[in-house]
C-alpha cells in the first residue's frame, strides 16, 4: 500500500512525493492516523537495513551498535509499526498480523537456498527469482552474508534498493547513508 508519513487527516499532502512510502498493509493500518515527526527512521532516507538485526526466529530488533540518536529513531520506527510483536511475549500480535510469521518462513527458504547454493543445486538466477517472489529482501540479504555474488544481485536487482548504503569492498556490509550528519548518519 502506499503509505501517507503524514496522515491526510492529519493534514499530509494527498499528492506529495515526499510523503509516501510503500507498506504492507498490516503496517499501514497500525500505523493508521498516529502523528509523525522527524524523530524516525525511514527507507527513503536512512540505511533501514543497518538499522536493524534480523534473526531466524522472525525477531527484528534496533542494531545497537549505531549512534543513540539513530537507536532512538530506529526504535521510534519499530514502535509506530510494531514489527516487535510476537507470539509467546507480552506483545502479542493481532490473529491478523502475520508479519513474524512472514519473516520466520522467508528465513527458513533463504537458508534452504542458501544450502542450495553453496552445493550448486541452484543457480544465483534462482535464488533471485525466489527472493523476489517472497519478498522480504533484508532477511535475504541478511542470510547471505559472506556471499558477495548473491548480495551484490539483491542490491542490484531490487528496485529502489540504494546501493552507496553498502561497501562493496566489505562484503557488502551495511554503511552510513548520511555520514555528514554527526548526530544520526544512519
Amino acid at each position: 500500500e502506499v503509505e501517507h508519513i503524514v496522515a491526510k487527516s492529519e493534514g499530509g499532502s494527498l499528492t506529495e512525493w515526499n510523503n509516501f512510502l510503500l507498506c504492507c498493509k498490516i503496517c499501514n493500518t497500525i500505523k493508521g492516523k498516529k502523528v509523525i515527526n522527524n524523530d524516525y527512521h525511514w527507507p527513503h532516507l536512512n540505511n533501514t537495513f543497518y538499522s536493524f538485526i534480523y534473526d531466524e526466529t522472525g525477531r527484528i530488533k534496533v542494531n545497537e551498535k549505531m549512534p543513540e540518536l539513530s537507536q532512538i529513531r530506529a526504535q521510534n520506527l519499530l514502535n509506530l509499526v510494531e514489527l516487535q510483536r510476537l507470539p509467546k511475549t507480552n506483545n502479542l500480535p493481532s490473529h491478523t498480523d502475520y508479519r513474524w510469521r512472514d519473516r520466520w518462513e522467508t528465513w527458513e527458504k533463504a537458508s534452504r537456498s542458501k544450502e542450495q547454493f553453496l552445493n550448486g543445486s541452484i543457480t544465483e538466477n534462482d535464488v533471485i527469482m525466489l527472493a523476489k517472489s517472497c519478498g522480504q529482501w533484508s532477511i535475504w540479504f541478511t542470510v547471505f552474508k559472506g556471499i558477495d555474488s548473491v548480495r551484490a544481485r539483491l542490491i542490484s536487482d531490487f528496485p529502489g534498493t540504494c546501493a552507496s548504503c553498502f561497501d562493496a569492498n566489505n562484503h557488502y556490509e551495511p554503511i552510513e547513508r548520511n555520514p555528514s550528519n554527526n548526530e544520526d548518519p544512519i
